[in-house]
Order: structure tokens, then C-alpha cells, then sequence
């Protein structure tokens, strides 16, 4: 037998081999088929969403007659919609500030001496603001025009005057400012002896509650005060507006300084946190240039949930002639070191006891004698 022969008969025949599919497909379909029935069926579905829509038909239909639209689907629309078209404004916003970005870039002609103008102006300003946001002082140069006070004659008369008008023929701030002037030297006597004895308290008259006799408004009891505590802050003095100096080594300008007035009662329960009642400032820069220091007094404006505002001043804490006397008091306490013109002998002791009540309160706070507090307060005054 030739090897050809021997290699057909060893090959099996196919005919006879069963043939079975390679893929389970239609099996696997219909295993899952019945499976999805078993878990899912329709009635089941169709059950579900009956009671979902008899849940929230009510709702829906009363929103709906809220929106003043007929079905769900306008429902939707309706609230859907304003929402698309913020996000497209929004989108076509950006888009437009992109465009401006890209245009501004593209047409921008650099100027260096502009710059240099610029930046230079941008500098002062962020320094003026940063002084001021440091002291929490409004600079005098922000409230007067101090180049033009440089630049042209104005004596110490002028410009206390020009000071004060602003003050009080102002319509908004009439009411809430004090203002005043005094000579440098009072003021540098008055800074020396705040350093020493930055605390302190004062006596102020209260007023009546309701109109006395014979009188249209209430008026200053002279037999019922209220203590204050006064506290003394002090800020270097800002140079913006004042011309330069001359002199290689220019003296330094004396710090500005505030006193804030808070009532004792409500210092002792909020310390630092209580508010003030009124602040009085001090703005030292035309002290060398003109001998003059100008006072501001700022009354606090009365809030809703906070103290009572003043009879006499509606809508402040103070009224002006309270303020006032608060200022007197502090000038007569501060000023100790400068004797008077003419001054007696009885007004010399009487200047010696109050820089020894100074004294008293800063070295023996808990043996300080409060008897002759008022007098030496207001003695002549109210």
C-alpha cells in the first residue's frame, strides 16, 4: 500500500462528525429575557408609574396654575429656560471680556513716561490709603486741600476760620463734628502730658429727660453725671500735601493723635469693643508751617439696637454741647503745664490739683480720690 493510501484511510470522515454551534447567543438571550421578566415585569412597570404619577399630578398641576402654564412639559420649559439663557448671557459675557482683553493687548502703545506718571500716581495713593488704614484716621490731606494752603498766603486766622466754616455751615456735618484750633506750643504741652497719662476719666453732665419748665428742649442737669473713660491714641502724621523741606535734617511733624470717649459702665463690659461716643482727632501738619493744629470731633451716629441717641442731636449719641464740654474738660486736664495769662494764685492751685488727679489715677487707680472730679471738670462752666 502506497503511503498516499495509508494517509486517506487514517483521515476520518466528516460526514459523520456532528456539527454543534460555536456561539450561545440565542440561548443567552432568551436565559436574560426570562430573567428581566422575572424581575421586572410590566405590570409591575406600569404599576409603578401610575402611583408616581398619582403622587405628584397634584403638585405638579398646582405649580403649573402657579406658573400660568397649561402642562408639565410647558412647566418645565418655563423653568428651565431662564436658567439656559443666564448661562448663555454669562458665557457670551466672558466671551465679549476675552475679545476686549485680546483687542487692548493687540492696540496697546507703550508709553514709558505715562507709566512712570502713573505708577508714580498709584504709589502715593496706595501709600496715603495705607496710612490711612493703618491709624484708622482720616488724613487732614483728605479733607482739606493742603497744597492749596502752601501754595497760597493763608495766615493761622484764615485758615482757623476756613477750619471752622467747614465744620458748621456744612448741611450733613453741622451735627455730627466739632471742630477747633489751637497753637502748636498748647499742643506739644498737651501731647507731653497725654504720653505720660493716656488714661483718664471725666465727668459729663446728663441731660433732663423731657423739656423743663419754661424751655423748648431738654437741658444740662448740673446734679446727675455720667463717667467717661478717655483714651489717648497716637499715629505718625502722614507728609502727603506738605511741601518739601528745606533743611537737610527737617524736623519731624508731632504725632496725630485721637481721644476716644466711651462711657466707663460700658468699657467695663466690653473693654476695647465698647463704643465710643466721640472721638476727638488732632492734625498736626501745618503746625510747623503756619503754628496752628487743628481739632475735629466726630459725634457717633446712634444705631439700631445700640444706646439711645441724644435728645438735642436726633440720631447721635451726643448732643453738641455734651461734646463740647467733654473737649473743655480734657483741655483743662491736659493743658496743666502752661500757666494762663494773669493767672492767680487760687487758678495755679487749682491747675497743680488737676495734674495731680492725672497723676493720681495713673500711679494709685484703686486709692484715687473721686470727691472734686465735677469742679475741677466744669468748675465755671455749667
Amino acid at each position: 500500500m502506497s503511503l498516499r493510501l495509508l494517509s486517506r484511510a487514517a483521515r476520518p470522515s466528516t460526514s459523520r462528525i456532528a456539527l454543534r454551534p460555536f456561539s450561545t447567543t440565542f440561548r443567552r438571550s432568551d436565559v436574560l429575557s426570562d430573567l428581566d421578566k422575572q424581575i421586572n415585569p410590566r405590570e409591575i412597570i406600569e404599576q409603578k408609574k401610575k402611583l408616581m404619577e398619582e403622587k405628584y399630578a397634584q403638585k405638579l398641576k398646582e405649580r403649573a396654575e402657579q406658573e400660568g402654564v397649561q402642562g408639565f412639559e410647558e412647566l418645565k420649559q418655563k423653568i428651565i429656560q431662564p436658567k439656559l439663557d443666564a448661562e448663555k448671557a454669562a458665557r457670551d459675557a466672558k466671551d465679549a471680556e476675552r475679545e476686549q482683553a485680546r483687542l487692548a493687548a493687540t492696540e496697546k502703545v507703550e508709553d514709558p513716561v505715562s507709566e512712570r506718571v502713573q505708577a508714580e500716581r498709584k504709589k502715593k495713593e496706595a501709600k496715603s490709603q495705607g496710612q490711612k488704614d493703618r491709624t484708622g484716621v482720616k488724613p487732614l490731606a483728605d479733607i482739606i486741600n493742603l497744597p492749596l494752603i502752601h501754595l497760597t498766603p493763608h495766615d493761622t486766622k484764615a485758615i482757623s476760620q476756613i477750619w471752622n466754616a467747614f465744620h458748621t455751615s456744612h448741611p450733613t456735618l453741622s451735627n455730627a463734628f466739632l471742630s477747633a484750633s489751637l497753637p502748636s506750643e498748647t499742643y506739644t504741652s498737651m501731647l507731653n502730658v497725654a504720653k505720660e497719662n493716656p488714661f483718664f476719666v471725666l465727668p459729663l453732665p446728663r441731660l433732663s429727660a423731657a423739656p423743663v419748665e419754661n424751655a423748648d428742649q431738654p437741658e444740662i442737669k448740673t446734679d446727675e453725671y455720667e463717667m467717661f473713660y478717655l483714651q489717648w491714641l497716637f499715629h505718625p502724621t502722614p507728609t502727603a500735601g506738605s511741601p518739601a523741606s528745606a533743611d537737610a535734617n527737617p524736623k519731624a511733624l508731632p504725632f496725630t493723635t485721637s481721644i476716644i470717649f466711651t462711657p466707663l459702665e460700658e468699657f467695663k463690659r466690653s473693654g476695647e469693643w465698647a463704643q465710643p461716643y466721640l472721638v476727638l482727632t488732632h492734625y498736626p501738619e501745618l503746625s510747623q508751617t503756619h503754628d496752628v493744629v487743628l481739632m475735629r470731633g466726630e459725634i457717633s451716629p446712634a444705631s439700631a439696637g445700640g444706646p439711645d441717641g441724644s435728645l438735642l442731636n436726633p440720631g447721635f449719641l451726643l448732643s453738641q454741647q455734651q461734646a463740647q464740654l467733654l473737649a473743655l474738660a480734657l483741655q483743662r486736664f491736659y493743658c496743666t503745664d502752661i500757666a494762663l495769662p494773669g493767672e492767680s494764685e487760687q487758678m495755679m492751685v487749682e491747675r497743680a490739683s488737676r495734674k495731680e488727679a492725672l497723676r493720681g489715677f495713673r500711679e494709685r487707680p484703686e486709692e484715687w480720690d473721686w470727691a472734686g472730679l465735677v469742679e475741677k471738670s466744669y468748675g465755671g462752666l455749667v
